[in-house]
């Protein structure tokens, strides 16, 4: 393999380009930083109508991976793998039928995506989310005979059977995930895999405090995330009635999309909160980080959702603390491997109205304090969570394999 090839990557994600999924489009920037040339393949398109400008700086080509109704696209490709490589094709088709019909709708869809990396010749290919796209990037490196990669995230992760995460882990060459607790849960699902912990990481120049404006008027609080169950922003407006009741004056901006906008917007006109609460739906990224210079505190009250749906980190605090915000958040998951209470924000528990409205007062009452940890949070994440820097165990982990496949191949 010439060293230009080996600086090769497919990459497979469901949706490209996604308003809500900045932290891989964070790595895909990063890797072109490298030198990687990458190739991106989706499932499907966005149906975002928003989308975030740095996603013109991409210079990847993006291909769709064929939906199953392609029949004619699909039967070329297949004819065409299994006339390469009739083993091969007919082992994988057997691998395949051990998941029954849904494993052969998966190969089905994999044959395309296999055709297309036995045609660019791409070395590796790198999946995002041990879910579908897991078993569709299995399958189809397989049919291409090239090795496999996984970045695991949350919702993947802890609403898929303990069975699926073995079988997806066991067919990577390794998977990586952004918390150490993450990767606790994917060990416990697969001892023997190789699981690496991968923390995203932001482009800090990109989010700066420098950036920051004074505003006139009540303080401002801000929240960002889809607009889900475990963001846990009931929380927060249940939080922030009981901050009104104290007499505090503040504003509150809820920046996100998702299904429980309803829900929320009545939940806040019943606590009279409709006056002192603005749902900005999806925002670009430019507008986000314009709300961020206006804010005096960033809170995400995240909560594990009653199907064992959680954050990892959520990319909005790291934004956040990078800007010099001062953040509150909850102990779920992977958070506290980001914030140590007291040091660089403050940690509540998860559905605890009355201790986030006590941690957001304390905040707003003290602004040296608010200062001063919002000056360490900016350090934390340039020390710990550069994403030119984190990216390099990537990097290192495709060279591995890469190095092992041409020790194979010599042998």
């Amino acid at each position: 393999m010439t060293a230009r090839a080996s600086g090769r990557l497919a990459v497979l994600v469901k949706t490209w380009p996604k308003l809500s999924e900045t932290f891989i489009l964070e790595e895909v920037l990063a890797l072109e930083r490298q030198g990687r040339l990458l190739q991106l393949h989706a499932l499907e398109p966005t149906r975002d109508t928003t989308r975030h400008p740095a996603v013109d700086r991409v210079q990847a080509p993006v291909a769709w991976v064929p939906p199953a109704s392609a029949v004619g696209r699909l039967l070329v490709a297949h004819l065409g793998l299994l006339a390469r490589s009739p083993w091969r094709w007919l082992q994988t088709l057997r691998r395949a039928r051990q998941l029954g019909a849904e494993g052969l709708r998966t190969f089905w869809r994999a044959g395309g995506l296999a055709a297309a990396l036995r045609r660019d010749g791409v070395p590796h290919l790198h999946v995002h989310f041990i879910a579908v796209t897991a078993d569709i990037g299995a399958l189809a490196a397989r049919l291409a005979g090239i090795a496999h990669s996984i970045s695991a995230h949350a919702k993947d992760i802890y609403l898929s059977r303990p069975e699926d995460l073995a079988r997806r882990l066991a067919a990577a060459a390794f998977t990586v995930s952004c918390t150490e607790a993450n990767c606790r849960a994917l060990r416990t699902a697969a001892p023997q895999a190789r699981v690496q912990r991968l923390y995203h990481g932001i482009d800090a120049a990109s989010f700066h405090p420098s950036l920051r404006r004074r505003v006139e008027g009540p303080p401002r609080l801000l929240a960002v995330g889809r607009l889900v169950p475990k963001k846990g922003f009931d929380t927060l407006l249940a939080a922030c009635a009981l901050l009104a009741r104290r007499g505090l004056d503040w504003r509150l901006d809820i920046v996100g999309y998702g299904a429980q906008l309803a829900a929320l917007q009545a939940q806040a006109a019943s606590l009279g909160l409709c006056g002192r609460v603005t749902f900005t739906g999806a925002l670009a990224r430019q507008q986000v980080v314009a709300h961020y210079a206006q804010a005096s505190v960033v809170v995400m009250p995240s909560r594990i959702d009653a199907d064992g749906d959680r954050d990892g980190i959520p990319n909005v605090l790291l934004e956040a603390m990078a800007m010099g915000l001062p953040v509150v958040a909850t102990r779920v998951s992977g958070i506290p491997e980001l914030i140590s209470h007291g040091h660089d924000g403050l940690l509540v528990p998860p559905d605890d109205a009355p201790a986030l409205a006590e941690a957001i007062a304390a905040l707003l009452a003290h602004p040296a304090r608010a200062a001063l940890l919002g000056q360490v949070a900016r350090a934390t994440v340039t020390e710990r969570f550069d994403n030119d820097r984190n990216l390099r165990l990537l990097s290192r982990l495709l060279e591995d394999c890469h190095a092992g496949h041409r020790h194979v191949a010599a042998a």
